[in-house]
C-alpha cells in the first residue's frame, strides 16, 4: 500500500481521534503517502465548524509529525458534485478512509455510501470515538462465499494482515459451496497467513450487530465486509449487513464492493 485518501468533514474531523487519526497512523505503519480531502458539509447548523482550511492544516501538521508525506485538498471544481469529485480522487488511491458522521444532509455516511459503489476502491470506515492504536494484523472477514466477500478478502491482504478469521453467521442466509473449511484454509495458508473459519449463531441479533460483536470477541483489529447493494438513479439500495453497519459503526470496518 502506497497511497491513502482520507475524506473528512470539516465539522467533525480531528487529528486526535476518528478517521483522521486512523489514516495518519495507518499511513505511518504502511509507509504510505496521505492525501487529505476536507470540505464543509453542513453550512446550515449554527455552532458547527466549517473552516475546512484550518481542519486540514491541523491534520497535515499531525501527519508531518508522524513523518507521513501529506497532500491537502480543500477546494474543488463546482462543475461536479462534491461526491463525484471525491470519488474521482478516490479512484487513484489504494484505500479510502473516512468517518461515519451522519448529522448533516450531506454527511460522511452518505458520501461513504456513494464511494462504496462508485470509487472502485476499498473503503475503511472508522467510528468517531476511535483513539487508537491502529493495527491491521488481525482481521475478521464476513464470509458468505460470494463475489463481494472474495473481493473484500483480496483487499484485506493490502493491509498486511497476518491472522485471518473467516466468519459465517449461521441463520442469516444460505451459504452454498463445494469447499469445506479446511480446504479454504489450506489455500489461504499459502499466503503465509494464520487462518481459521468460525461459525457463530445469529441468535436474534441483527446481522450488523452479530458481525461486530464476533469481531470484538475475536480481538480483531478490523472487520472486513463485502458491501452489497446497487445504485439506480443515484439512490442507493444497501444490503442488510451494509446498512446496519453504516448505521451503528462500533469497530473499524473495511468495506469492499
Amino acid at each position: 500500500m502506497r497511497s491513502i485518501l482520507l475524506f473528512a468533514a470539516a465539522e467533525s474531523a480531528s487529528p486526535d481521534r476518528g478517521a483522521a487519526r486512523y489514516a495518519i497512523e495507518l499511513a505511518q505503519a504502511q509507509g504510505a503517502a496521505l492525501t487529505v480531502f476536507v470540505v464543509a458539509l453542513d453550512v446550515t447548523t449554527p455552532g458547527r465548524s466549517t473552516d475546512a482550511a484550518a481542519v486540514v492544516q491541523a491534520v497535515a501538521r499531525a501527519a508531518g509529525a508522524a513523518n507521513v508525506a501529506c497532500t491537502a485538498i480543500t477546494a474543488h471544481s463546482h462543475a461536479m458534485g462534491v461526491t463525484e469529485v471525491i470519488a474521482e480522487h478516490a479512484r487513484l488511491h489504494d484505500l479510502v478512509v473516512t468517518g461515519c458522521d451522519a448529522n448533516s444532509l450531506l454527511s460522511e455516511r452518505s458520501i461513504a455510501e456513494h464511494l462504496l459503489f462508485e470509487a472502485g476502491r476499498p473503503l475503511l470506515m472508522v467510528p468517531a470515538d476511535f483513539q487508537g492504536p491502529v493495527a491491521t494484523e488481525r482481521a475478521v472477514v464476513a464470509w458468505d462465499n460470494s463475489r463481494v466477500a472474495a473481493r473484500a478478502l483480496a483487499d484485506t491482504l493490502l493491509l498486511g494482515v497476518k491472522t485471518l478469521t473467516l466468519l459465517t453467521i449461521d441463520g442469516d442466509k444460505q451459504v452454498p459451496g463445494d469447499l469445506d473449511a479446511p480446504a479454504r484454509e489450506a489455500v489461504l495458508v499459502r499466503r503465509g497467513l494464520s487462518v481459521r473459519h468460525h461459525s457463530a449463531p445469529k441468535a436474534g441479533r441483527g446481522i450488523g450487530e452479530a458481525l461486530q460483536q464476533e469481531a470484538q470477541t475475536a480481538g480483531a483489529d478490523l472487520l472486513v465486509v463485502g458491501g452489497f447493494g446497487h445504485a439506480r438513479l443515484r439512490r442507493f439500495v444497501l444490503g442488510s449487513a451494509t446498512s446496519e453497519l453504516l448505521a451503528d459503526l462500533r469497530v473499524p470496518v473495511l468495506f469492499s464492493h
